[in-house]
């Protein structure tokens, strides 16, 4: 999918606000499981897990070439773990 993610002080501080770390967006967007869908305005949504099992969505923009910029990442709400559990199979 990526490759590599372009970081910008807005979007680090824009995560920061959610209680979100590049590095766990770095977990979500390099690890697996994962499940993507189309979001809007050309984004991709990302829902995956950190590597201390928080279930994050990130919302990426792909830059070409493997590049992600972050435009946002959170927590997912109960129905997005619902969801995510349900197409990766995940149990954690």
């Amino acid at each position: 999918m990526y490759g590599e993610v372009r970081w910008t002080d807005w979007s680090e501080d824009h995560i920061a606000g959610h209680a979100v770390t590049p590095r766990e967006v770095e977990d979500v967007l390099f690890a697996r499981p994962r499940w993507c869908a189309k979001g809007r305005d050309g984004t991709t949504l990302v829902f995956g897990t950190s590597t201390a099992g928080r279930l994050l969505l990130v919302v990426t923009v792909n830059e070409g070439h493997g590049v992600a910029f972050i435009v946002t990442a959170r927590e997912m709400s109960d129905q997005e773990k619902r969801t995510f559990r349900r197409k990766v199979g995940w149990t954690g």
